[in-house]
């Protein structure tokens, strides 16, 4: 048999677009990448009912796993012939055969693909069908199966199991403002008929025009606050340039006070000095005096001693 009567796509897993890794064929004939399908069916655990992601058929209890011997041989065979067919092409052009895509920066309110595994991709669409969002790469089954292409597609929606009605099973697309909740339309005819209940995009506009004034009211008030912000850091340097100036003003008069303080000092000393010599001058002359007239009554004394003790009377009278 040709090898060109099979193509890898047609053997590619419908949920993640891949050849499938330890592939299983579930009850339906459908086959899938075993985690794939684990992680598929992990959503609807609490139902207790799992269905097929391309023809949608139901399984109560959850069908057992095993990996299909057969299919994984084949599959590993195209992988060693694509991987030949790759390195020669690689040989031929002087490149690798590594990728070349880069990794694109997603945005934070971006939403996710679901099936996407390792590097995540935004998704463009959601379907209602399946309760998943799919990248580019994974919406393709959605336009080409005819069993996938009448299911209801939607804009990408975050967290799509709960903005369902829990009673109607339709999205929840009007916002009733008396209960302050999103509702379906059927809602609007029943539980909260008479209520004023309008569209979610209706909502959405008026809560921007809201949020427009007040971002405008913010804005205006942030760049009051920048200004004030800027005029308090000016005043501050003008304050700490006058504070360094006055600073500086004042060390150099004290500078200048202690220069004359001490040139003072010292005029006192000359003067204090000179005076002192002065008064010593004065004080030794007095000195001089008393120890003149010491000396002279100590003469006198010794005189009149020896006066005393003379004998001759004669002498002693003149």
């Amino acid at each position: 048999m040709s090898a060109k009567l099979w193509t890898e796509e047609q053997f590619n897993c419908p949920v993640c677009l891949d050849l499938p890794n330890d592939p299983v064929t579930i009850p339906c004939g459908h086959s899938y990448c075993m985690a794939c399908i684990k992680d598929y069916w992990s959503k609807n655990d609490p139902k207790g009912v799992y269905s097929c992601p391309q023809c949608r058929k139901s399984f109560s209890p959850k069908p057992s796993l095993s990996k299909n011997t057969m299919l994984a041989e084949a599959v590993e065979q195209l992988r060693k012939g694509a991987h030949i067919a790759d390195v020669r092409a690689s040989m031929r052009s002087g490149t690798g055969v590594a990728s070349s895509k880069t990794k694109r920066k997603l945005s934070s309110s971006a939403v996710l693909c679901d099936m996407c595994k390792g590097e995540q991709r935004a998704a463009v669409k959601s379907c209602l069908v399946c309760m998943s969002s799919f990248c580019e790469a994974h919406l393709k089954p959605h336009k080409t199966k005819k069993s996938l292409s009448k299911h209801e597609l939607i804009a990408p929606t975050s967290n799509l199991a709960e903005k369902i009605c829990a009673e109607h099973k339709y999205l929840q697309e009007f916002f009733c403002r008396q209960c302050k909740m999103f509702v379906c339309w059927l809602c609007t005819s029943n539980q909260h008929k008479g209520h004023e209940c309008v569209s979610t995009k209706v909502e959405r506009l008026e809560k921007q025009k809201l949020m427009s004034e007040m971002q405008t009211e913010n804005t205006q008030r942030l760049k009051e606050r920048e200004q004030e912000l800027k005029d308090m850091k000016k005043m501050m340097e003008v304050t700490k340039r006058s504070s360094d100036m006055v600073h500086e003003d004042t060390e150099q008069v004290l500078s200048e006070l202690q220069r004359s303080v001490e040139r003072l000092q010292e005029l006192l000393e000359e003067v204090l000095d000179q005076a002192s010599m002065q008064k010593m001058g004065q004080a030794q002359e007095v000195t001089d005096t008393l120890e003149a007239e010491v000396k002279e009554l100590r003469t006198r004394d010794k005189e009149m001693k020896d006066l005393l003790r003379c004998e001759d009377n004669i002498y002693y009278l003149e």
